[in-house]
């Protein structure tokens, strides 16, 4: 492999004279620039990224935090910021938390501590705040997608998730739905808690009444999605059945669809189904109707979410910025006779 002296020694010029070229500095000629960029091509040198590093003190390198990196749901926000970082100067390095705020933790200090210039950190868990406020009073460069803290002024890319609840409920009594359940995503992530909240909200705004009885709990997952329902059905039987049931995600509605089919209840005849997040039923068996869902726009977050931090790392936009993306409302089978 060539080296910075055999490029010097090429081009008739000083070490230190290539090393402002490969850098981007000043004080180089016109003629021995083009002296130097010949060589680096003749000899096919390429630049050692360590040594450049530290002598611009950036990695160009961003981090990527997220909850879990294996869950097929990230797929589209990953791509969005692959994307974008295809076109930068840029490279990436994605890390999975696991759904451990201790990993998420320490990833990011592995990150901050001169590994890169700036991190994108995934996941509205509650439980982030204190990481979040800690970092926002440091001078490193950092964006939270999908994730608030009041009070604290960081780059934000976030979904108005009550306003997803609100496109469900209106849809749901549009096809005549009155009474209207709710089953909870994962309620120590904050996306959970907003779309409950949205739900009782819109709910009122129709003029409705929401008791506590008529908000199921449960998480993110398939088994708790099935286990909520089951145990409705079973404590009030079929004939107490609600017109609808709205989910905080689609893996916890494919679950409750699953009981409700179990029981030989028919979607949408007997019960409308609405989920969130247009996820796919992924190993599942046996074949679901379609569901009516509320789509977040996870590609176009992770591109924006790469170009706001870029902008901040080199200081293009002095103040913090926040961009607010609405879901769509996505009408399938669950909701269609």
């Amino acid at each position: 492999m060539s080296s910075l002296y055999d490029v010097a020694e090429l081009a008739g010029v000083s070490k230190t004279l290539v090393s402002r070229v490969i850098n981007g500095q000043k004080g180089v000629s016109d003629k021995s620039k083009e002296k130097i960029l010949s060589a680096m091509k003749e000899l096919n040198y390429t630049p050692n990224a360590i040594a450049r590093s530290l002598v611009l003190q950036k990695t160009h390198i961003i981090g990527v935090v997220l909850d879990n990196l294996c869950e097929p749901y990230f797929f589209d926000l990953i791509k969005g910021i692959e994307h974008s970082i295809t076109k930068s100067d840029y490279d990436v390095i994605f890390c999975s938390g696991r759904n451990s705020m201790e990993l998420k933790s320490k990833y990011i200090k592995f990150l901050s501590q001169g590994r890169a210039d700036g991190v994108i950190i995934y996941g509205s868990s509650l439980s982030d705040e204190k990481l979040i406020k800690e970092l926002s009073v440091s001078n490193f460069p950092f964006i939270v997608v999908e994730n608030e803290v009041e009070g604290v002024n960081i780059n934000n890319v976030v979904v108005d998730n009550a306003f997803g609840s609100k496109l469900a409920i209106e849809h749901l009594v549009e096809i005549g739905c009155r009474n209207i359940y709710h089953v909870t995503g994962d309620m120590t992530i904050k996306a959970s808690v907003d779309r409950r909240d949205g739900y009782i909200k819109a709910m009122q705004n129709k003029g409705f009444t929401v008791n506590s009885n008529m908000i199921l709990m449960a998480d993110f997952s398939v088994e708790s999605g099935y286990e909520a329902v089951k145990a409705f059905i079973e404590k009030n039987g079929r004939g107490q059945l609600p017109d609808a049931f709205y989910f905080g995600a689609d893996t916890t509605a494919f679950g409750g669809m699953m009981a409700l089919e179990d029981y030989s209840i028919r979607i949408p005849e007997d019960i409308k189904i609405v989920g969130f997040d247009n996820d796919k039923p992924h190993d599942i068996d046996r074949k679901l109707k379609k569901l009516t869902t509320l789509s977040q726009p996870l590609y176009k977050m992770g591109e924006s979410a790469v170009t706001m931090l870029i902008s901040d790392i080199n200081h293009i936009t002095p103040e913090k910025q926040k961009l607010l993306y609405y879901p769509e409302l996505i009408i399938r089978e669950t909701t269609k006779e």
